[in-house]
């Protein structure tokens, strides 16, 4: 009987997904995903769905995944502008024009990069 390890993801902390060269890197990923605006709510669920390992803090503790349409505010935000917005470039179209404060929403981001491409995730704190 062999036993299949269970991945362990942790959550980007608050500074890191603030720190200039991360956000650039989370940013500009974001930006190079082939994913329609209002894409992006499904392929962050669906992901979240299909993972089967553990989300935990840097402390150890669990991780819960928040309701994403809730996260994103959907009956405010039914279009999805926010993600518009965060994936909009400045005029070089090497740097965000807006940088967003909206913390679980680059969270929840940040997640789908960790699950679904782990090896790119890797290198926004480098």
């Amino acid at each position: 009987m062999q036993c299949k390890k269970k991945r362990v993801i942790i959550v980007a902390t608050k500074e890191e997904l603030l720190k200039s060269s991360y956000y650039q890197r989370l940013w500009l990923a974001s930006r190079n995903m082939s994913i329609p605006r209002r894409g992006w709510l499904d392929e962050i669920a669906d992901c979240f769905c299909r993972f089967r390992g553990t989300i935990i803090y840097r402390s150890g503790d669990p991780y819960h995944i928040p309701f994403v349409d809730d996260v994103f505010g959907t009956e405010d935000n039914p279009d999805m502008r926010w993600m518009s917005y965060y994936l909009k470039a400045d005029e070089s179209e090497t740097t965000p024009l807006t940088i967003s404060r909206k913390i679980e929403r680059l969270r929840l981001i940040d997640l789908y990069f960790r699950i679904e491409f782990p090896i790119m995730a890797e290198k926004f704190g480098k």
